[in-house]
């Protein structure tokens, strides 16, 4: 029976555990590369959570999600506007306002920016500054019923009953199921004292409130 060479077995030993050394090395590094993934894959990243979970109705989480995105990149007015359509669908008032002036300071052009910056206005009892900006939704999207409605209830809430009529006109010819507002303009005919026309129009909101039932 042969002598072990007790220095060859710890030189083998020694010389295995330097290599396990260097491929755990080896793999941290590759973890740590991984994980020092570049600023847009990263905002990108976020961008998708955010909106898979505001699909899944947990706006919080997509908030959080977002506000990453605008720590490092306060500007993205994608990542804004989404925050501001969440704000205002929360009721968030002073938080939509902020965000989607600043929305529509960056970029002129959103349509529904103005339109969601009109109708927290509105909300919050500013009606001039809601008309203001929902009269450049309309300017950007002729066709934009839902920025015409809330134009005349500015109307009717100023008593000015002929705008709030040729409003709500407007709203039904561009979109003729708005049942609410076949209901204002029978109001708007009603202050009037023009009985026969608000008739006209309650019957036609109801006629159509039992068709889309």
């Amino acid at each position: 029976m042969g002598i072990i060479d007790n220095s060859e077995l710890q030189f083998f030993v020694k010389a295995v555990t330097i290599n396990a050394k260097k491929i755990i090395n080896k793999s941290i590094d590759a973890y740590n590369n991984l994980l020092q993934i570049d600023p847009e894959s990263t905002k990108e990243i976020h961008k998708e959570l955010g909106e898979d979970l505001e699909k899944k109705g947990n706006y919080d989480g997509a908030i959080k999600a977002y506000q990453k995105i605008i720590l490092v990149d306060p500007n993205n007015v994608d990542v804004l506007f989404k925050l501001g359509k969440i704000y205002t669908r929360l009721g968030q008032s002073s938080a939509a306002l902020e965000i989607l002036s600043k929305v529509t300071l960056l970029d002129e052009n959103i349509a529904e920016a103005f339109y969601l910056l009109g109708s927290v206005h509105f909300s919050a009892d500013g009606n001039a500054e809601a008309l203001i900006a929902l009269n450049r939704a309309i300017a950007l999207n002729p066709g934009y019923a839902d920025a015409y409605y809330k134009v005349g209830l500015i109307a009717d809430a100023r008593s000015d009953h002929d705008a709030a009529i040729k409003a709500y006109l407007k709203t039904i010819q561009l979109k003729p199921d708005f049942v609410k507002a076949y209901q204002s303009l029978g109001f708007a005919y009603e202050a009037k004292g023009l009985r026969d026309e608000a008739v006209k129009y309650f019957k036609k909101s109801l006629e159509m409130e039992h068709k889309n039932s």
